[in-house]
């Protein structure tokens, strides 16, 4: 069976690490001036990148570098300088989106493969063999497509590594390309420096034709509404479905916690290992989806074609009616309703808004301090960390409950609680730690 890697987001050194740690095989890092992230990514500059690119190759681990802004004339220069800084950086992998930065790239890193961001908004198999022809090893496919499409285009073009999103965050624009950051708050989304003006609450007013200027709200229960803001994409049910088109499964989130990356490539690599091995699927581990915070989730349009939701994602998932053939074109043959994403326990409401559940409390880091025979882990805390506190924990090879048996600041010196606001805190816990682990409480279901 064909078994997709995972390419998980790296926004900053440790969650990086974290996404190598828990089995991503590729992951993606920003780079200076040139990423969709530029505001959300703390790989701060070029050294940290090579340190970051560096750190992951001794874990086995490939580094690819988003380069994939849509630069206008101002921006070419910079463009290239970046690019010509990186060379050394070493990386497995560039992706870029605009054409005009192919020849900027390929002058300064010749033998560096270069894989097409979802940006470009590549939908057919003629698109797909126009980019392999110019060298381009990988596609990351636009999030508008269909299942069986996808699988079209890999028959069509067999050669070519096809990358698609699974899982996260996604955007209510055609392929990304948005202008409403940039008309809102002077933001330009293309240039890397989204505010997310689409996740905002907004009122709605109405005007009645003959009674021009005369502005009716349209109330709702809050006042405000989500109106523009998508559900969050989550395939992680119909993953055996995709595993025999695609090289690579892509996990959005350069911009979350270090929880939040965890458990997505814990979830996605054991669900995945499963299908390929051919053993049981653990439902705790596939739950993990549901425990770190998001918005309602759906399959996207991986399996509903844009056609299904002429009135918006409050269309039932069960519609049936045309579909695509194994060719990958319509037929009006009726199919059986498509049975609705099933989420089990879950956090997800009833809303595209923000789901603010904070139950992630921090991630160890390498770093250790012993006092008395004991180790103690460092944290940064995201939540109050008090003594004798039980929390869930997430780990690369387990899952379970320890207790926070001790706290204490870089002096050594034993704190009854911390919180986020306090630095350098190191914990004694009841299990012995390794790099990298989670802890979390599971929300209220």
């Amino acid at each position: 069976m064909n078994v997709p890697s995972i390419v998980a987001p790296g926004g900053s050194h440790d969650k990086a690490l974290v996404a190598s740690a828990f089995g991503a095989e590729e992951v993606y890092l920003w780079v200076p001036f040139t990423s969709l992230r530029m505001r959300q990514n703390k790989v701060y500059n070029f050294d940290q990148l090579k340190h970051t690119v560096d750190a992951l190759h001794q874990n086995g681990t490939k580094a690819f570098l988003t380069m994939n802004i849509f630069p206008r004339n101002m921006d070419i220069k910079v463009f290239e300088n970046v690019v010509e800084r990186i060379a050394g950086v070493n990386p497995d992998a560039i992706i870029f989106s605009d054409p005009g930065t192919f020849q900027i790239i390929r002058k300064y890193l010749p033998n560096t493969p270069l894989h097409l961001s979802t940006q470009t908004t590549t939908l057919n198999s003629a698109a797909v063999q126009f980019w392999y022809d110019l060298g381009v090893k990988r596609i990351v496919l636009a999030r508008e497509l269909h299942i069986n499409e996808i699988a079209q285009i890999r028959k069509e073009v067999p050669d070519v590594e096809l990358e698609a999103f699974v899982h996260g965050a996604m955007c209510m624009t055609y392929s990304g390309r948005c202008l409403l950051g940039d008309y809102l708050g002077g933001r330009p989304g293309n240039k890397g420096e989204c505010n997310h003006s689409c996740r905002f609450k907004y009122k709605v007013y109405i005007e009645e034709e003959r009674r021009p200027g005369q502005l009716m709200e349209v109330e709702n229960n809050e006042g405000t509404e989500h109106i523009l803001s998508s559900k969050d994409l989550c395939v992680i049910e119909r993953l055996e479905e995709i595993m025999p088109h695609i090289h690579s499964m892509k996990i959005e989130g350069r911009s979350k916690s270090e929880f939040y990356v965890s458990a997505v490539v814990k979830a996605y690599k054991h669900v995945r290992d499963a299908i390929a091995n051919g053993t049981p699927i653990d439902g705790n581990i596939k739950n993990l989806v549901n425990m770190i915070p998001h918005r309602s989730y759906w399959d996207g349009f991986l399996f509903h074609p844009l056609k299904e939701f002429p009135d918006g994602e409050t269309t039932p998932l069960t519609k049936g009616g045309s579909e695509w053939n194994e060719q990958g074109v319509r037929d009006n043959t009726e199919i059986p309703p498509t049975p609705l994403y099933k989420r089990g326990s879950s956090t997800t409401h009833g809303t595209a808004g923000p789901l603010f559940n904070r139950n992630y409390f921090g991630t160890f880091t390498p770093n250790t301090i012993s006092q008395a025979g004991k180790v103690y882990h460092k944290i940064n805390p995201k939540e109050e960390l008090r003594r004798g506190m039980k929390l869930q924990y997430i780990a690369p090879e387990s899952m379970g409950e320890l207790e926070i048996l001790d706290i204490v600041n870089q002096q050594g010196k034993e704190l009854e609680k911390a919180d986020c606001n306090m630095q350098d805190i190191y914990v004694q816990t009841s299990l012995p730690l390794n790099w990298w682990e989670s802890i979390y409480v599971e929300p209220n279901l």
